[in-house]
């Protein structure tokens, strides 16, 4: 991303995107311990909807839905999993094949749309092509829209603050901190305005080598912390010109 932002001119608008129906779930894929879902769900959104470009949002993605828990081969469907695990299947064991497959399926990707909690996950009256496990009856679109503090609420928040602020779409893109492991800094910078993003990669805290000079506008933790950030900690501030 940082390659993008510095080669590509502001005239120029690449596509911002993690998940698509080829690959597994993002949150899945950086850290999958459950304690880290909410943080990490928002660092990612954070990430995607303040840097240069056309952000693309891969259903349910909005929502940080995860890798499904599938049981057994039975419960996959893609061709390219299937055919994989028989390929493993010769120089394996049947659930080492299947742990294998798992890890990279696209059907992780492909299970229905979480929009409520009752059968089926609001999605059809009767059984879609691809089950998915339970988490459907934690994670929806109901419960979330009725959660300030959900995911979804976030994005809201975030497609909103894109429209608020031209610099994001127009403005230069400045990365500090560029030789600090697990950190993830930058400026979206223009003639009228500015804006700090901070982010923590990582599962420690990270400690700030200053305090940014500004409004906190949005982050992914409740309360902001004056010395340093927490695991997968996102901020954005709007600094004072």
């Amino acid at each position: 991303m940082m390659k993008w932002m510095e080669n590509y001119g502001n005239q120029c608008q690449p596509s911002l995107f993690y998940e698509n129906h080829d690959n597994p779930r993002m949150i899945s894929k950086v850290n999958p311990d459950p304690q880290y879902r909410t943080v990490l769900g928002k660092l990612l959104a954070v990430i995607q909807l303040t840097l240069r470009g056309t952000p693309f949002i891969y259903q349910g993605q909005e929502l940080g839905m995860i890798n499904q828990n599938f049981r057994s081969i039975e419960d996959l469907r893609d061709v390219e999993s299937l055919n994989l695990y028989d390929e493993l299947c010769k120089e394996m064991d049947k659930e080492e094949a299947f742990q294998r497959v798992l890890a990279g399926s696209r059907d992780h990707a492909r299970t229905p749309m979480q929009w409520n909690s009752e059968a089926f996950a609001g999605f059809s009256t009767v059984e879609p092509w691809i089950m998915m496990d339970d988490d459907y009856k934690r994670c929806n679109v109901e419960t979330q829209l009725q959660d300030e503090n959900s995911i979804l609420r976030f994005y809201q928040k975030l497609i909103a603050f894109r429209k608020e602020y031209p610099v994001i779409h127009y403005g230069d893109v400045i990365f500090t901190n560029k030789k600090k492991k697990d950190m993830f800094t930058y400026y979206r910078k223009d003639e009228k305005e500015m804006l700090y993003i901070e982010i923590n990669l990582s599962t420690q805290n990270k400690k700030r080598k200053h305090n940014p000079k500004g409004s906190l506008l949005l982050s992914n933790y409740l309360a902001d912390s004056p010395s340093h950030l927490r695991p997968y900690e996102a901020n954005i501030w709007k600094i004072e010109n």
